[in-house]
């Protein structure tokens, strides 16, 4: 498995959303918080399961996961913050490339306040 594409934002660029994309990510995360225990909540998507993600997790003991019930929004803050980046940032426009794409949401949420942010959260 190769090493992540960094982005300039510190986001991990990978190949595909897919299984592989997502241990790469994990990857990446347990050598930057190198030292610390890493809690990550995720749903229940195919690709953070499976024999690769079970194997990854038993030699990289830091890391634990742990998964989201179904149909749960209110647990999955990233929905509700996706579903506002989409609607502010992409509907009813068309991008060149994926990086004026990539441009834009970051450009949208950098935007957003800590107060907009908690509220898209339910964080109080």
């Amino acid at each position: 498995m190769g090493g992540p594409l960094l982005g300039r934002y510190g986001l991990v660029k990978t190949p595909r959303g897919n299984r592989l994309g997502f241990l790469i990510m994990l990857r990446h995360l347990y050598r930057r918080l190198g030292g610390y225990t890493i809690w990550r909540y995720v749903d229940g998507a195919v690709w953070h399961r499976g024999d690769e993600v079970i194997q990854f997790l038993e030699t990289h003991p830091r890391l634990h996961l742990s998964y989201l019930p179904p149909y749960q929004l209110r647990l999955n803050p990233q929905e509700r913050i996706w579903r506002r980046v989409r609607y502010e940032a992409t509907t009813h426009r068309w991008f060149e490339t994926l990086d004026a794409i990539g441009g834009t949401v970051r450009r949208t949420t950098h935007s957003w306040s800590p107060p907009k942010i908690k509220r898209l959260c339910h964080i109080t």
